[in-house]
C-alpha cells in the first residue's frame, strides 16, 4: 500500500475530489475518527493506505 502523504500533491487532491462526489450521495458524519475510517477504506481498493498523520497540518 502507498502512502497517501507519499502521493504527489494534484494526485490527492484528485482523490479527495473523486471522493468527496461520492460521499455527496452518502450519509454525513461529524466524527473526524468516522471520516478517516470512510476515506482510509475508500482509498484500499486503489492500493492507498490514509491514517490521522496524513492528515494536512496547521501552520502556525
Amino acid at each position: 500500500m502507498t502512502p497517501f502523504r507519499d502521493l504527489p500533491r494534484e494526485i490527492q487532491t484528485s482523490l479527495r475530489d473523486a471522493y468527496a462526489a461520492e460521499m455527496a450521495l452518502q450519509t454525513t458524519t461529524c466524527s473526524l475518527d468516522e471520516k478517516i475510517r470512510r476515506f482510509a477504506a475508500w482509498l484500499a481498493p486503489q492500493g492507498i493506505s490514509f491514517e490521522a498523520n496524513d492528515l494536512p497540518q496547521k501552520r502556525g
